[in-house]
């Protein structure tokens, strides 16, 4: 894996712009510097300035090469032989900017300087360790940045595919939901078209309602409870229908966690169960209890029904514990270890309670 060329889109644009101001700003300063330096000694005289320039100007040139050199080549796998590979490279591209920079300078001496030294040559290409320890120190701290860069990448783009990863989950428990329910409301609904037109017309009128709920969902990540309270209210309305005076239902709700929000259908999913794996196995139904309170820190919120709390080993309970375990699972995605979940009996029959951070 090369550490300059991240598996994940960047802003290759950006990346450029800043890498040209950097590499013009600090090669300039250390043109600056050695200007400063030299004509101290030579009581400022203009070949100075042209012998800065040209080796200022040398130095963009080689590093610039270098860095392509690094971006297709340089790999991050091997720590030794990163170090020994940036070493050599460095001596590499010192030699070349001191060979450009004789290829310049030394044709011109006499314009330059005014005189002609057949040893100028070799004396420039002795300066070559000098220009090898700055382009190691330039390696170096290229090096370092691009990793600082590649790992605020690398970060996002975790943060980003765990999101998507968390929206693909959700996106997967809601298409969970038991499609028997609509099979048996519209069955029920159609039975009751012949008995009682207007209250079929009003049942019509709630799947319509759960079923509009079901496919909006999955656009928003969190609802009001007051909404959740609403559309399970028209889901216990259809069942109604199937289990008729043997299914009674009590809510005892907080005004003020009507407003708070929590994941979509966690609750009609509690109450399905409840239906389904509870008061339909009862002959002569029961009662579905439907509880929401703050107590200090956390929303509780309970649906307790009629039913019995089987075994962890019956085969019933099994079927009940995946409607369960994807209410547990959806909790986690959103709430982390901020939430949790319990199945247990009590007076009723059988309580489960979710508690969420209010």
């Amino acid at each position: 894996m090369n550490i300059f060329q991240p598996e994940y889109p960047v802003n290759t644009r950006n990346n450029n712009a800043l890498f040209w101001f950097l590499q013009i700003i600090g090669w300039g300063l250390f043109t600056l510097l050695n200007l400063a330096g030299r004509q101290y000694f030579v009581h400022f005289h203009v070949s100075e300035l042209i012998n800065s320039l040209v080796l200022g100007s040398c130095l963009i040139i080689t590093t610039s090469l270098l860095r392509k050199y690094y971006q297709s080549r340089l790999n991050s796998t091997h720590i030794v032989k990163t170090i020994g590979h940036m070493i050599l490279a460095s001596i590499v591209t010192a030699c070349l900017t001191m060979m450009l920079f004789a290829v310049i300078i030394v044709p011109n001496q006499m314009a330059i300087f005014k005189s002609n030294d057949q040893l100028l040559f070799q004396q420039i290409m002795l300066s070559a360790p000098m220009i090898a320890f700055l382009v190691l120190a330039w390696s170096a701290l290229y090096t370092m940045l691009k990793k600082q860069q590649q790992l605020k990448h690398s970060q996002q783009a975790q943060k980003h595919l765990s999101h998507s990863l968390k929206e693909a989950q959700l996106d997967v428990f809601l298409s969970q939901i038991n499609p028997h329910f609509i099979f048996n409301a519209i069955n029920n609904i159609r039975a009751l078209i012949l008995e009682d037109a207007d209250k079929a017309r009003d049942m019509l009128a709630h799947l319509s309602e759960v079923m509009r709920y079901t496919m909006q969902i999955d656009k928003e990540k969190l609802i009001s409870f007051s909404e959740e309270i609403d559309i399970v209210e028209q889901y216990i309305a259809l069942n109604s229908l199937q289990f008729e005076d043997k299914l009674t239902t009590e809510y005892n709700l907080a005004p003020e966690t009507m407003s708070l929000l929590l994941p979509p259908m966690v609750l009609q999913l509690l109450v399905e169960n409840a239906i389904k794996h509870g008061i339909g196995k009862l002959t002569a139904g029961g009662i579905i209890k439907i509880t929401s309170e703050l107590h200090q820190e956390h929303w509780l919120i309970s649906v307790e029904n009629s039913g019995e709390l089987l075994a962890k080993n019956n085969p019933k309970q099994a079927r009940s514990g995946v409607g369960l375990n994807n209410i547990k699972q959806r909790l986690a995605l959103v709430y982390g270890k901020k939430s949790s979940f319990t199945l247990e009996s009590s007076d009723i029959g059988v309580k489960a309670m979710m508690s969420l951070p209010r």
